[in-house]
Parts: C-alpha cells; sequence; structure tokens
C-alpha cells in the first residue's frame, strides 16, 4: 500500500475507513495487519460516532473484540453492546455483560434498548437471556419513534418470533395494540413487511384493527402497496373490504410508484379505472424521479403521454422531472432523461436554479460532468440570486466539484453573487478549509468585500472559524485589524459571538498596520468596541479576557461609544449579571470602578437606572449592593 501511495484512512461517504469495514466484517487477520503493519488510526470514527470496536462487536466476532480492548485499550461503550446484541452472539453479550459489566439499560444516539435490538433481529435465546437473566423489560419503547418490540418484531415481519413472544409472555400482548409516535400500529408493519400469514394472525386471531391510519396517512392498505405483495393488497381490500384508497392524500397509485412496484400501479389502474397521466395532476413520474425508481420512471413514461418538461405540480418550484433527479443526484435517471431528445435541458425553477445548480447541491461530480460535457451548458449561468454553479459547490462544501468548476471555467473563481460574496467568501461561510485552500493557491482575490462590507476574515471571525482564521492571519494573507463597513474588526465580531479562542488568538496576534493598544480599543462607526459588544451581548470570559489585555497594555478601561454608555451600560441594560461582575472586577481598586458605577450616559442614565428601566431585577440588586 505504501508503494502507490494510498491513504490507509481513507473514509467512505459514510465516514468508516478500510479499517472499519475490516472490524465489520469480524476478520481478525486483516484488522490486525491494518493495525499493526498498515498503522491504520483505531481512534478514528465513523459519521455514526462508531469506532472500530463497536463494528467487531456487530460482526460477533468475539476474538476481534478481545483483541481490540486488551492489545489497543479501546473504550467500551453502549453502541458496543447494542452492535454485540445485534450480531445474535450470545457468548460475545454475555462476556460484555459479565466480565466488562456493560449495562443493558443503555439506549442508542436514537433511543433504542438491547430488546428491540434482539426484536429486530429476531434473536429469541438473546431476548430470554435479557428479560429472564438480565431483568430487561418487554414492555419499554424506543428508537426515533418510540416502538414497542412488537413494532420491531412485525416490522421485519418475524411471524413465529411474535407468536413466541404472545405464547411466552402473554401480558404483552396488549403492545400490540399500541402506537408509536406516528401513532403506527404494529399491524401497519406486519402489512408493511408484506407475510401474509403474518397479518391474518393478527387480523383474525389477535382481534388488531385493521382499519386504523397514522399521523402520516398510510394505512395497512398502503403499507401493502410499499411491501409489493399484490396478493396481500388483493386480500385486504377484498376480503376484508378495507378501502383501496385510491384518491386520499397519500394515496396507493402514489405509494406504489414511491416504492417502485410497477405491478401494483398496473393492477390499481385495470381494477379502479385510474387515468395515469392525469392522476393528481400528473405526480406519479415525480416521484419515481425523486425515490430514484428508475424502472418506474421508464415504465409510465414510456407507456403513458407524460410530458417530459412538466413541473412538479405538489408545489411551486417550477422543477421538471430532470431537475428533481439532478437534486436528488440520481445519475441513472438523469442520463435516462437526458437520453430522450424532448428533454429541456436548459429549463429553470422558479428561483432560476438550472441543473447545473442542482447537481452542485447534490454534490454529484457525475452528473455535473455529464451535463458540461455531454451537453454544453454554461458552468457561469446564474440564478435570480446570482449565484452560479461554483458558489453552489461551496456552500454544499463539494472540493472536487469546486476543482472542476474552475478548471473547466476559470472565470468562476472571483465571480460575485448578488450580495457580492465570491466562492471564497461562500466557502468561508460554509467554514470550509479546504476549499478555502484550494482557492487561494489559484491566486483568489481575497480583498474582494461583500454587501456587508465583510471579508472573509470578517466572516471567520463571526462564524467562530479559528482555522480559516489562521491559515489567512498566520500566512500574512490578510490584516487582522481590517475593519468591515460599520468599523468593526474582527476582534470587535469574535467579541460580539462569543468566540473565545479568536478571540485570544487575535489579542496575541501582531497588527500589521496599526499599534496594538489600538487594535484592541478599536471602536466602530457607532464608537463601540470589542468590550462594548461583548458586555452587550453578554459573554463574560470574553470580558474579562480583553480586560485583561486593556491591564496589561495599559489602555484606560472608561471608555463611552457615541450615546456616552460604558460597557457596564451594555451590561447592565441588557441584564448580563454575570458580565458586569466581570467587567467591575477587573476595575477593582481602581478610580474606575466608582467612575462607571456612576457614569450617565447621553440621557443622563447610569447603569442602575437602565437596569430598572428594562426591568433586570437580578441586575438592580447587584449594582445597588
Amino acid at each position: 500500500m505504501n508503494t502507490t501511495d494510498i491513504d490507509i484512512n481513507i473514509t467512505c461517504n459514510e465516514g468508516r475507513t478500510p479499517l472499519h469495514y475490516s472490524c465489520c466484517h469480524g476478520n481478525v487477520d486483516l484488522s490486525q495487519y491494518l493495525i499493526e503493519v498498515q498503522d491504520s488510526d483505531i481512534n478514528i470514527t465513523d459519521n455514526k460516532k462508531w469506532n472500530a470496536l463497536d463494528h467487531s462487536a456487530g460482526s460477533g466476532n468475539m476474538k476481534l473484540v478481545q483483541y481490540l480492548i486488551n492489545n489497543h485499550q479501546l473504550p467500551l461503550t453502549s453502541i458496543a453492546l447494542l452492535q454485540a446484541v445485534c450480531s445474535t452472539k450470545l457468548s460475545l453479550i454475555k462476556l460484555l455483560v459479565n466480565e466488562y459489566k456493560l449495562d443493558l439499560q443503555v439506549k442508542s444516539c436514537d433511543g433504542m434498548q438491547a430488546v428491540h435490538c434482539a426484536a429486530q433481529v429476531a434473536a429469541i435465546d438473546v431476548l430470554e437471556y435479557l428479560v429472564k437473566d438480565c431483568g430487561c423489560d418487554l414492555d419499554r419503547v424506543g428508537g426515533v419513534d418510540n416502538c414497542n418490540v412488537f413494532h420491531y418484531y412485525t416490522w421485519n415481519g418475524h411471524f413465529l418470533f411474535v407468536k413466541y413472544i404472545i405464547n411466552n409472555y402473554p401480558q404483552y400482548t396488549s403492545l400490540l395494540h399500541s402506537t408509536d409516535n406516528d401513532e403506527t400500529l404494529p399491524i401497519h408493519y406486519a402489512c408493511m413487511s408484506g407475510v401474509i400469514q403474518l397479518v391474518t394472525f393478527l387480523i383474525d386471531v389477535m382481534k388488531c384493527d385493521v382499519t386504523t391510519e397514522d399521523k402520516i396517512g398510510y394505512t395497512c392498505v398502503t403499507r401493502a402497496c410499499e411491501s409489493g405483495n399484490l396478493d396481500l393488497l388483493k386480500l385486504l381490500i377484498k376480503q376484508y373490504n378495507l378501502n383501496p384508497k385510491i384518491f386520499s392524500i397519500l394515496s396507493s397509485p402514489e405509494v406504489a410508484v414511491l416504492f417502485g412496484h410497477v405491478h401494483i400501479l398496473e393492477w390499481l389502474r385495470q381494477e379502479y379505472h385510474i387515468k395515469v397521466v392525469s392522476f393528481k395532476n400528473g405526480v406519479l413520474p415525480f416521484y419515481a424521479a425523486q425515490y430514484n425508481r428508475l424502472y418506474c420512471l421508464k415504465h409510465l413514461l414510456n407507456n403513458y403521454s407524460f410530458d417530459i418538461n412538466a413541473t412538479d405540480p405538489r408545489n411551486d418550484t417550477q422543477s421538471t422531472l430532470l431537475h428533481i433527479a439532478c437534486q436528488e443526484g440520481h445519475v441513472a435517471i438523469v442520463l435516462y432523461l437526458t437520453s430522450l431528445p424532448q428533454c429541456d435541458v436548459s429549463a429553470k425553477t422558479s428561483n432560476g436554479s438550472t441543473v447545473l445548480h442542482l447537481s452542485c447541491k447534490s454534490r454529484s461530480l457525475p452528473i455535473l460532468k455529464h451535463l458540461v460535457e455531454e451537453h454544453q451548458l454554461d458552468l457561469t449561468i446564474k440564478d435570480y440570486n446570482g449565484m452560479a454553479p461554483v458558489h453552489v459547490a461551496c456552500e454544499e462544501g463539494s472540493l472536487n466539484i469546486v476543482k472542476y468548476i474552475i478548471d473547466h471555467s476559470p472565470l468562476s473563481l472571483d465571480m460575485t453573487d448578488s450580495f457580492g460574496r465570491t466562492p471564497l467568501l461562500i466557502a468561508a461561510f460554509s467554514k470550509n478549509l479546504p476549499i478555502i485552500r484550494y482557492l487561494n493557491s489559484k491566486t483568489c482575490n481575497i480583498s474582494i468585500l461583500d454587501d456587508k462590507g465583510f471579508n472573509v476574515i470578517h466572516i471567520s471571525a463571526k462564524g467562530g472559524s479559528l482555522d480559516i482564521l489562521r491559515f489567512f492571519v498566520d500566512g500574512r494573507y490578510c490584516n487582522p485589524d481590517i475593519t468591515d463597513a460599520s468599523g468593526r474588526t474582527p476582534l470587535y465580531l469574535s467579541a460580539q459571538e462569543g468566540h473565545l479562542e479568536i478571540v485570544e488568538y487575535l489579542l496575541d496576534s501582531p497588527s500589521y498596520n496599526k499599534p496594538r493598544v489600538e487594535l484592541v480599543d478599536m471602536a466602530d462607526s457607532n464608537g463601540n468596541t470589542a468590550l462594548h459588544a461583548a458586555c452587550s451581548q453578554g459573554h463574560p470570559d470574553i470580558v474579562s479576557t480583553i480586560a485583561g489585555a486593556y491591564k496589561s497594555l495599559n489602555i484606560d478601561i472608561y471608555s463611552i461609544n457615541e450615546k456616552r454608555q460604558t460597557p457596564l451600560h451594555l451590561a447592565a441594560a441588557n441584564g448580563h449579571v454575570n458580565t458586569a461582575v466581570s467587567f467591575l472586577s477587573a476595575t477593582t481598586g481602581t478610580s474606575n470602578h466608582e467612575k462607571l458605577l456612576g457614569a450617565v450616559d447621553g440621557d443622563g442614565c447610569s447603569p442602575l437606572h437602565l437596569a430598572c428601566q428594562n426591568g433586570h431585577y437580578r441586575m438592580t440588586l447587584y449594582l445597588s449592593e
């Protein structure tokens, strides 16, 4: 690997490294090789915050789990235990509980507990151990939607396991009639699974209510459409006399297309004489495009006279099928649609977005390349907000797309949108240092200001992006004391927003053009200093830090703005007691202490007046003591 210069810690879209995949597979030899020979970083976590040990537990390989614990001291977490339950390896679960004392009552980030994981994978022996040996409760709810064990069993169509629970734990039978957060019953999930035996058992034997509708609009009929089981759909409609839901909000034809079941759609069409093209103003192809149902989309466009350039009837975005496919990043559907001669690749949405903008929005370089190279679309085209594709790419943080656009359209480098923002400024707003480094390497203009008078330094200071600020200041690309259109310095903006690390960094950074004393005490166009800003917004730690700089630089802390207000006036007016304490603590034992307490603004009001005027009881008590 070293000879080909491959990054051994490279991550996929889910944030997983090769080591994660090796551990997930449970391959001990390969995992050892990646760690000990290739020096893979065992501490990297994926997008779910799972590390190598969590993935190993999910594989169920006890030897690999013990290797990572004993040899590399990876910490055991609740994730590892729940993953072990999902692996169905009872011996591993017992090891983690008995030897490593992990708590089975823990919850995953989405609220699932061990019993829910066991129900999801239908592991009866694991469930028995959890309930009988460990005292776990079967009636707990968990997961994003607060599902019970029957929801998880029926979701996956585990008929025998549902019967097992009913026969062995009859006290929990009532859970079959309980809903989750979306008011979905286990019978709904059973219909979604498509297992007819399970559905009929729940209806005929357990007397589950088959007529209900959940909050989303799904019924047993539409869940059967989702499953793709036509026999189940016919059974529910004809034997149990359920409403076929043809013209409801979430109708059966829509669900059939949404999940790509052409045979369900065609049966519904024939059975209920549906006019497919005019059904709900021609909505069906848009579901197929949005949910990447290529076969279904081809079926609709090839067999029915849909207008390929029609706009989405579900909203007023004026999006065509191609717009939706680009925005969702569905490469195959884009290739299919653009192969049709009648497809208008130049159409715009209601905000002026083109397929290029939407491809950047979905971060799909293959789609963008196809549209530019096969259809010769202009990369400098702007939407109604003046944004070109490069602006969208910077906003979405796609470095590969930004590189492609700059390589194929050099004029995009310093293009401004309607708000005066260049790609560099948008990348700063998005806090994307890799894109910023790239744009800077292409010698972009870093002195351009947006309509608010902000340059990249102001945006970084205000947004709390210390790494970006360091890049420009330490690299001497930008002046750290530059002011925006309102006379505010980066120090002022970071103090106002409460970014302590940036305040500390800027106080330690040498100014290019001004004496250090003047930089720290620099006022904006209203006469407010960084100290005023921190007091106004209530950041006591920043107030203490800046006050310390005043003291070390021998600057008089008594300063007033154009309204003759001191920083203490602003803290009092906004009720920031802790901030006032920090500010006055810096003046203890000096003449400024009493002077600040008695200072009056242009209206003759002291800090105490302002505290009372704005109804701040605690502040009034503090100032009057």
